[in-house]
Order: structure tokens, then C-alpha cells, then sequence
């Protein structure tokens, strides 16, 4: 709403009205692991997620691989696959570090840490050659305790929710061409388009390469014009003209 001049509003006074509206549906689960500082990437292309998650159309099963950016939640490559073995993994593991810049003789310039679960084509020597070849770490989550791949696993939820609601899967005239062309949309929206709350409420693109900073200080800057404007009006300012700094009082 601050983005598009709709409402200046801070996320607090936000939450307390949809709270007096009940409208808030607060989830109650198991307590959730919080990650060590260590484990929290503090830039773009420090650690990318990795998962596969299946996708089922029209009777056929396929599989949903992605890799994420662990500090923008940017999902910087997919691919939706006929198979979970080592060789399909691989193959789309080296499509998803094309997409990272290279120096003029063709190596990495930046080397992000690989993180994913224990399923037998991230142990694969296929799998295991990729990663030996651009020197890139494969760090390994504990068995049976998705959380520590949190963030991958949360994208996958919001990516199946979204797919759901399109309900392709129940279609028995839709076919793979289909699904990708509707995952498509789906990461475009996600990357483009969602507002993410543990990025401020702002989109992933925002920060895999664009400007957090200047958007959260545009944001700012509306948020301290609109309480001036709504100081002056409930004061019933005769000549509202309130300096919205104030600096030394004139002697």
C-alpha cells in the first residue's frame, strides 16, 4: 500500500486492525528452530537451497527441482524433471550456476555453498562431480529434520499452494508443456511479484540484484510524511505549515 501511495501505514498498526477485525489466523505448530547466526546468508549468492518436490499431471508424476538464494529467497533456477536420479540433478545443477557471472576465461566469480537433503542424487558421483569441478561447498542437512532446509522447504509449500489453486493436476487434458508453462508463472509471480515478510515486505528480485536499502528508506520517508499530515490535522492546525524536521529553536 506505501509502494502504490494507496495508505501509509506502519505493519504494527496493520496487525492490530486486522486483529480487532479478526482476521488474523495466527499458526500454531511446533516450535520453530531458529537458525545460528553462522548459518544466516548475509549476501546474494552466499548459499543456495536445493529440493525436488513431485508434481503429478494427468496420471504422470514428475518432479519440481529448485534452487533458491538463501539471503534474497530469489529462486534462481527450476526445472521440472521426469526423474530424481543423479544424472537429471546434475545436468540441471550446471544449468543453475550458468546463470551465476564468470570471469573472461570462464570460472565462477562468486561460489555459492550448496545446501540439501540426503536423497541419493545429492549423493550421487554425478551430483558430487558438478560441484568438484566449480570447487563448491555441499553442506548436508541432519537426516529427518527438514527445517534446517527451511527455506527451500518453505518455497516448495508456496509454489505447491499456488499450483493447487490452479488445479492442473486434475486436468486430464493437461500435459508436462502445460505445467511448465504454469510453474513459469508461478516463480515469475513468486520472484517478482510476492511480497516476502522476512524481507520486509519486499519482493526477492528486490534483493537478489536490485536496492533493498533505497526501497525501505522510500518507505520510510512516506511513513514520516504521513504521520506530519496526520499530526497537523489532528492538531487543527490553522496555517499547517510544521516543519517536518524540526531543527534549533531561532533565538
Amino acid at each position: 500500500m506505501i509502494d502504490d501511495d494507496v495508505a501509509c501505514l506502519s505493519s504494527s498498526t496493520v496487525y492490530r486492525i486486522l486483529r480487532e477485525a479478526d482476521l488474523m489466523c495466527r499458526h500454531r505448530g511446533r516450535a520453530k528452530r531458529y537458525r545460528e547466526e553462522l548459518e544466516v546468508a548475509t549476501r546474494p549468492d552466499q548459499r543456495w537451497g536445493t529440493d525436488l518436490m513431485y508434481v503429478r499431471i494427468n496420471d504422470v508424476t514428475y518432479y519440481y527441482l529448485g534452487f533458491i538464494d538463501e539471503y534474497s529467497r530469489y529462486i534462481v533456477h527450476w526445472e521440472l524433471l521426469t526423474g530424481m536420479g543423479g544424472q537429471s540433478v546434475s545436468v540441471a545443477s550446471q544449468a543453475a550456476l550458468e546463470t551465476l557471472p564468470r570471469d573472461s576465461e570462464g570460472r565462477l566469480l562468486v561460489k555459492p555453498e550448496i545446501r540439501s537433503d540426503n536423497g541419493s542424487c545429492y549423493l550421487s558421483k554425478e551430483f558430487h562431480g558438478v560441484l568438484a569441478y566449480h570447487e563448491l561447498t555441499h553442506l548436508k542437512i541432519k537426516p529427518h529434520c527438514p527445517e534446517e532446509n527451511g527455506i527451500m522447504e518453505r518455497s516448495n509449500r508456496t509454489i505447491r499452494e499456488a499450483l493447487d489453486e490452479t488445479d492442473l493436476e486434475n486436468d486430464p487434458q493437461a500435459n508436462r508443456y502445460q505445467a511448465e508453462a504454469t510453474i513459469s508463472r508461478i516463480i515469475r509471480w513468486y520472484n517478482h511479484e510476492r511480497l516476502h515478510s522476512s524481507l520486509g515486505f519486499l519482493r526477492p528480485a528486490d534483493y537478489y540484484r536490485g536496492e533493498p536499502e533505497v526501497l525501505h528508506e522510500a518507505r520510510r520517508r512516506k511513513l514520516a510524511v504521513a504521520r506530519h499530515e496526520r499530526k497537523e490535522k489532528n492538531l487543527k492546525l490553522r496555517q499547517p505549515t510544521l516543519p517536518l524536521e524540526s531543527g534549533p529553536t531561532p533565538i
